[in-house]
């Protein structure tokens, strides 16, 4: 996983904002490289990847922003489970749509969430861990890609 990769990542999470509503008000700032894999907010979904890279690709954000989506995907439910599906389903999408650039030998397994700031040692993948901060408004959630 090298720099220009990481700008499909970054192109995907634009596109998916972009669904959500006609004029979006996303800031995507600059990835920064972290020793570990994070910040991990309050509903974190893990795509678990195989092939040609190995890793994880993430989606983490709080519970407000999660609503917000809901609300925008005419989605009536605010609960806990809605906020765990959405932030996998958010997690998937974006993994997905990478996948479709990198082609087949990128795999991508179903996703996993999690509550809170928890890492588990399975996640810890020894690649790059790239953190990019997006910000919607005025809450910030962080697209996650560790993959070697």
């Amino acid at each position: 996983m090298n720099d220009e990769d990481i700008r499909i990542f970054i192109t995907m999470a634009r596109r998916y904002f972009e669904a959500l509503e006609p004029k979006p008000t996303l800031v995507i700032e600059p990835p920064f490289l972290r020793d570990e894999l994070g910040p991990l907010l309050e509903y974190t979904g893990i795509i678990p990847v195989s092939g040609r890279c190995e890793g994880a690709v993430c989606f983490t954000a709080n519970g407000g922003m999660l609503e917000t989506i809901l609300s925008l995907l005419k989605d009536d439910r605010r609960d806990d489970a809605a906020k765990r599906d959405l932030v996998g389903e958010i997690a998937n999408t974006l993994s997905g749509n990478a996948r479709e650039e990198f082609g087949s030998d990128f795999r991508i397994s179903v996703p996993n969430v999690i509550v809170g700031p928890r890492l588990s040692a399975d996640l810890r993948t020894g690649g790059r861990n790239y953190a990019i901060p997006l910000n919607w408004r005025s809450e910030t959630a962080y697209l996650l890609v560790s993959l070697k």
